[in-house]
């Protein structure tokens, strides 16, 4: 993290720029979140248990990212941008060269790992083969289906201070190398235009200035980075058409208790606009005979009797 003090020493018209700079990567960000948002309900696959745990406590389990089935969640994203920047260290010179040989240096994401924890709660399509097996206990457990409004957040009553459960967001997750880097590119590029900017007009008067500035730039990049990687992942998990709903933490002063920090952390937040969001709830295709009417019944005594109950055909 940078110390935001130094800001201010800035030159006027390098603050302000840095001020659109973060801006735009605001806005890039929420751009793409709004061409995923969903159209159609998604579905969160869990054990039949589970699914009733969830309805009576109105909270969702954020695990760590660290401790999911992918072994190279962040780091596949991060490795991409990674080499973009050494790549430009390459074919620059001077402020930008030395700006993009330390942000290609190995080390950085295990200092991320330091600092940033992510958590999250997965949603695919309806009746998907592959997701019963690997996350509904074989396919003998239950799909929650969530209307697409759930998935969009809810603004905030004071964006500087939001409640624990307002800090999450939701994103589409992309896969594969080329999308990987075609929108780290986009924040690398803007990155190097702007420090090109900012010397051509000679807003820095001093080696100090130019350290700062590489910081504070360093830092805004690195927020559009860290988002693109935490959703982005390698093609062979493309089958999973996954929608994530992430929570972020800053392990020096956390704002989200941890719980089983030890074994596979997790987060729990709560969710008040789940019941009302629940379009259907789908049974697992290996589920025993009586599955079907112990899901209808737990849904009535909550309350949820409209809810329709489906049993699933993929196998």
């Amino acid at each position: 993290m940078t110390d935001t003090s130094k800001k201010a020493n800035l030159n006027d018209e390098c603050v302000a720029a840095l001020d659109r700079f973060q801006n735009a990567c605001d806005r890039r960000m929420a751009e793409a979140n709004a061409a995923n948002e969903p159209r159609q309900p998604l579905f969160h696959y869990t054990r039949e248990e589970a699914l009733f745990s969830i309805l009576d406590s109105g909270i969702f389990w954020f695990t760590s990212i660290y401790h999911m089935d992918d072994p190279e969640e962040l780091s596949f994203g991060f490795n991409l941008a990674r080499k973009l920047f050494k790549d430009a260290t390459e074919r620059n010179k001077g402020l930008s060269r030395a700006f993009c040989r330390e942000l290609g240096e190995d080390g950085e994401l295990e200092k991320i790992k330091e600092l940033i924890a992510f958590y999250s709660v997965s949603f695919g399509r309806r009746d998907v083969g592959q997701q019963w097996t690997n996350y509904a206990d074989q396919g003998r457990g239950v799909a929650l289906g969530l209307a697409p409004e759930f998935f969009r957040p809810a603004p905030f009553d004071d964006p500087k201070n939001p409640r624990p459960d307002e800090i999450i967001f939701y994103s589409k997750v992309s896969y594969g190398d080329a999308d990987g880097r075609a929108r780290h590119t986009k924040v690398v590029d803007s990155g190097l235009a702007f420090i090109e900017q900012v010397q051509r007009r000679k807003w820095l008067r001093s080696g100090e200035d130019a350290m700062w500035f590489c910081r504070h730039l360093a830092a805004s990049m690195y927020t559009e980075i860290i988002w693109n990687c935490v959703t982005t992942k390698d093609a062979k998990w493309s089958h999973q058409n996954e929608t994530r709903i992430l929570a972020r933490n800053f392990l020096k002063e956390p704002k989200l208790p941890i719980v089983n920090g030890e074994i596979r952390p997790r987060v729990e937040l709560a969710q008040p606009r789940l019941k009302q969001s629940i379009v259907e709830v789908m049974v697992g295709p290996k589920a025993d005979d009586g599955a079907v009417e112990r899901v209808r019944s737990g849904l009535a005594s909550r309350g949820l009797e409209k809810v329709p109950v489906a049993r699933a055909k993929a196998q």
